[in-house]
């Protein structure tokens, strides 16, 4: 009897064990939580960054679209492969009758 109830604590020593610290244990669970969170937090800050520079990206683009357009109207600005029409008015000097 005695046997049998070392046996079985040596089986259950392996067993805790092996579910604490063998292959899929609690200790490699922690160690796979901490990775997880580790990546999840890289993740969450190269999201921010890439949504910054989207922003930014936006800024310039629109930032680019109001200078283009100041400097058409104030400047005369015009781009390569582009015709400059003018239309001028007639004025009652140009009108004959």
């Amino acid at each position: 009897m005695r046997l049998l109830a070392c046996l079985l604590l040596v089986v259950i020593g392996l067993l805790s064990y092996d579910i604490y610290a063998g292959r899929n244990g609690y200790v490699q669970y922690q160690q796979v939580s901490a990775e997880l969170d580790k990546a999840r937090e890289r993740s969450e800050l190269l999201t921010r960054r890439n949504q910054a520079l989207q922003d930014e990206l936006g800024d310039l683009k629109q930032g680019s679209a109001a200078i283009e357009e100041l400097a058409r109207s104030e400047l005369g600005f015009i781009k390569e492969g582009e015709t400059f029409y003018r239309v001028i008015a007639a004025g009652p000097s140009d009108t004959q009758n």
